[in-house]
């Protein structure tokens, strides 16, 4: 903005002096104190203002930003989730199958057991041939 120095003070105290005189000077330099420093105030209170809004919407936009990542780890889990059904399913239908064979087999080898224990235990009935 600008800059007010030495000089430039002792220029306005002087034509104060010459102007309001030497009466009322004291208290118009205080008024004039008081608003410089009312206005310091209020400037210093829209910036700290400023600053905040501006940290908040830094804020908002990573928040933004954790909630998509927080949508795309959702949508991984669930695609995990379908894959992991999936290969449990299909492992359970093999397992299944497996089990079927092994019966099926355990069937046949039982059958052919049981058959060759009832011929070996039945004796041979001789021919008439008389």
């Amino acid at each position: 903005m600008f800059d007010v120095g030495f000089w430039e003070i002792l220029l306005i105290g002087v034509v104060g002096l010459l102007v309001i005189g030497p009466e009322k000077l004291p208290e118009v330099a205080r008024n004039v104190g008081k608003w410089v420093g009312k206005t310091r105030r209020y400037v210093a209170n829209v910036r700290r203002d400023f600053e905040s809004e501006l940290n908040s919407s830094d804020l908002r936009e990573l928040l933004g930003e954790q909630e998509a990542q927080i949508r795309e780890l959702r949508g991984m889990v669930d695609q995990t989730k379908r894959e992991f059904g999936e290969s449990v399913e299909t492992l359970g239908a093999d397992i299944e199958k497996d089990i079927d064979e092994v019966k099926s087999e355990l069937k046949e080898t039982t059958t052919v057991a049981s058959d060759a224990v009832t011929a070996a235990n039945t004796p041979d009935k001789p021919t008439d041939a008389t």
